[in-house]
């Protein structure tokens, strides 16, 4: 499904020629975190309505966020849980799950608590909730301090694993395996083992073995000794049987520089450059789709400041997607945003 905004609506849509469903906004004073469940067809949302006091990090004011309901065929909002929720996720055998400041809030399909996960004082890090392809486990990041470090916990109760792990970035590559961000490479986490290694053979290696669509550039960046580059590795996302990442290969006391978006399959033996961005652009964040068409969230620097933003997008459905249409995240895609601040669904 896509979202759009007109005025102080919320467009909905399946895709080009769908029907479009209007779902008001007007109700909210700020919306943290908007999800579609396929299998229920309907938006969960975690949002503050008007009147009720909005998130404020610098009073260290959580705020009156709650979780929402809606079928987007009548448009109507229903309030699901009263106490405190962000972030929230849908379960496929029924309930929700949310995070509750301090861990998780486990909940029944009309709202009634299961069980509460607590895990220590609240934190303005983004937990990244997300639910395993199985559906009985969800995952999500435990900030300490500036560390954020990968947890589980089993839809069925008997299981809560905080791992060594610090990820930047995660996602399931299938229902036993995570693959995650942090440091020089993408890594896979087996959860039952908590065992790690590496996924892929490096950007550079792989380049210098061949990469579709690899520019001249890249092609000549990978030619230089390892010593002499940088390699980064930034935002993440699995999408059915590809695997897809953004990453920057950089020349050491040079200029020149890469930056693009990239897919390769589960084993990442078969790397493709979707989109290379232009000398002053980064890839800030994207959406992809099982198409293969992706959003891609562009900004623009001048030295080491942002001086625009923009969007760009490729594949089958490119046009439809510049056109201002978004993806929504459903429950097995982490979120790693924070609160939005100011307002219903502003651009973070």
């Amino acid at each position: 499904m896509f979202r759009r905004l007109q005025a102080d609506d919320l467009l909905i849509t399946s895709g080009p020629e769908a029907e479009v469903f209007r779902v008001p906004l007007q109700p909210f004073s700020f919306v943290s975190a908007l999800r579609w469940c396929g299998h229920r067809q309907e938006l969960i949302m975690t949002a503050a309505t008007a009147g009720q006091r909005v998130p404020d990090v610098w009073a260290n004011d959580r705020g009156d966020l709650r979780l929402f309901r809606c079928d987007p065929r009548d448009g109507v909002w229903q309030q699901i849980y009263r106490g405190y929720a962000h972030d929230p996720v849908c379960l496929p055998a029924g309930g929700y799950v949310v995070h509750r400041g301090a861990g998780l809030t486990l909940l029944h399909g009309q709202g009634a608590v299961v069980r509460e996960v607590k895990v220590g004082r609240f934190s303005w890090g983004p937990p990244s909730l997300s639910v395993s392809p199985a559906g009985d486990t969800v995952a999500w990041v435990r900030w300490i301090g500036d560390d954020q470090r990968l947890c589980l916990e089993s839809v069925e109760p008997g299981r809560s694993t905080q791992f060594r792990t610090r990820a930047y970035r995660y996602a399931w590559l299938d229902s036993q395996t995570l693959v995650y961000i942090h440091g020089a490479r993408p890594r896979l986490l087996d959860i039952a083992s908590g065992d790690t290694r590496r996924f892929g053979q490096g950007l550079r290696n792989h380049v210098r073995k061949g990469v579709a669509g690899a520019t001249a550039q890249l092609q000549a960046l990978a030619e230089l000794p390892a010593d002499q580059l940088w390699e980064f590795y930034h935002d993440l996302q699995v999408l059915g049987d590809d695997v897809w990442f953004s990453a920057t290969l950089t020349e050491k006391g040079g200029s020149r520089r890469v930056d693009g978006l990239f897919q390769t399959d589960p084993a990442g033996t078969h790397l493709n450059l979707v989109a290379a961005m232009s000398p002053n652009d980064r890839v800030e964040g994207f959406f992809a789709l099982p198409d293969r068409s992706a959003l891609i969230l562009v900004a623009t620097y001048q030295g080491t400041t942002i001086v625009d933003h923009s969007q760009m997008a490729v594949g089958p459905i490119a046009e439809f997607l510049a056109s201002g249409w978004s993806p929504l995240l459903t429950s097995n895609h982490a979120e790693f945003g924070f609160h939005r601040l100011p307002g219903p669904l502003a651009d973070a």
